[in-house]
């Protein structure tokens, strides 16, 4: 079997897709849905959409999702200034 075979360009098409910003990005999209996910199902499981305790637990996770995407912007714009 010659060394190009499918599976091994396959593999390297993965790993070229799993890059830290990539991770960045999902972990930011994470935490954003987990954050709204999280407050909606609160809200509506107790009825309780204005809780101050749940904000205290929510706007972070929201706020760090936004952050996390708002630097590989910046990486992103920084890279292609510096070329």
């Amino acid at each position: 079997m010659p060394d190009g075979s499918k599976s091994d360009r396959s593999t390297r098409s993965i790993f070229s897709i799993i890059t830290v910003e990539n991770l960045y990005r999902f972990f930011g999209l994470l935490l954003i849905i987990i954050g709204v996910t999280f407050y909606l199902g609160w809200s509506i499981a107790y009825d309780t959409w204005t809780d101050i305790g749940l904000y205290s637990f929510v706007v972070p996770l929201i706020i760090f999702g936004l952050l996390l995407l708002a630097l590989i912007n910046e990486k992103k714009v920084e890279q292609k200034n510096s070329q």
